[in-house]
């Protein structure tokens, strides 16, 4: 991480959640033994509470996942906490959020977002006078789906879309070798549980990533290996142009869209030496790119991913939070 803070030219923002396991303690002490290297980070985490707690969710179990987040952080003040609901036809979304703005009021946290929210759900937090600053979303190349009205209500309220998923955890940057798709990779959940990928050395199968299993589904969507090939020969001439990397242009593609503030990118050397920002993309850029990749992912933004008897939904976890 001192690599990435170097590599920086301002804070590092570093996106964090809740229930990935053992993260916020891992960052928290990393941050207190460095504590000038410290005071140019700005950490983002996550409210995310069991689907199974969602019909009895109260008050201080969302108090109670706040706080321990600053207690693992050993943060005064946590910067933004980025609340996420995993079925919407369970009420109570809204009042979560009433209870993260009571705590914003409290100054225990300073800005408020939400993650994988879709243009409804937004608004409905939006329409309650909530102060929602970003929204994190899946969008890149292959999953266009916040273009379905997202970006728009984004734009209108001020809300910025901060792009997870933008290289497709490695498939849309350099050293990944596509073709290895073709065996190897299952795409219904019959994986080994093991750390996400954040692209794969030429040569390597991808046989055992969780992360490359979830974009895997997303490639499925859009028309599998052959989509991929396009799409990475499509990067690779427009980062030749611009002298960058393909993950420069994957990252260009969604920065460009309407209310994308920034994406997240898996931190890694190799990613160390992308640099997001760098590549800007006009018109006839963004419309030759998607014409590579026609098709996108149906329905609206994390729609298959709530489909719990769907290929999207089968992978999932639904109860990693360990707060009650």
């Amino acid at each position: 991480m001192l690599d990435a803070a170097a590599a920086t030219c301002g804070p590092l923002h570093l996106d964090c959640a809740d229930i990935y396991t053992g993260v916020e303690e891992l960052l928290g002490d990393w941050m207190a033994r460095r504590k000038e290297a410290a005071a140019e980070v700005v950490v983002h985490t996550k409210c995310v509470p069991n689907l199974a707690v969602l019909p009895r969710i109260d008050r201080d179990h969302v108090r109670g996942i706040v706080l321990r987040s600053r207690d693992r952080l050993r943060r005064d003040v946590l910067d933004l906490v980025q609340l996420h609901w995993w079925d919407f036809g369970v009420p109570g979304w809204v009042r979560a959020a009433e209870w993260l703005a009571e705590l914003r009021k409290e100054g225990v946290v300073r800005h408020i977002g939400v993650t994988n929210f879709g243009t409804d759900a937004l608004r409905s937090l939006l329409d309650a006078g909530i102060p929602i600053v970003t929204n994190q979303v899946q969008f890149s190349l292959l999953d266009r789906r916040p273009l379905g009205g997202l970006t728009d209500l984004c734009a209108k309220r001020g809300v910025m879309l901060l792009g997870y998923g933008t290289l497709a955890g490695g498939l849309l940057a350099d050293g990944f070798l596509s073709g290895a798709l073709a065996d190897g990779l299952p795409s219904d959940g019959s994986f080994v549980d093991a750390a996400p990928t954040d692209g794969m050395p030429v040569g390597a199968a991808p046989t055992d990533s969780r992360s490359l299993a979830k974009y895997r589904l997303i490639l499925d969507e859009v028309g599998g290996p052959a989509a991929l090939e396009r799409a990475r020969a499509a990067l690779s001439r427009i980062a030749v142009r611009h002298g960058a990397s393909m993950a420069d242009a994957a990252a260009a593609y969604a920065l460009a869209q309407p209310a994308v503030g920034a994406v997240i990118i898996g931190l890694s050397r190799r990613r160390l030496a992308a640099h997001p920002g760098t590549v800007r993309l006009g018109p006839g850029d963004l419309a030759a790119l998607e014409a590579t990749v026609p098709a996108t992912v149906p329905g609206a933004v994390y729609e298959a991913e709530r489909n719990r008897t769907g290929p999207h939904g089968r992978i999932m976890r639904y109860d990693l939070n360990r707060n009650g």
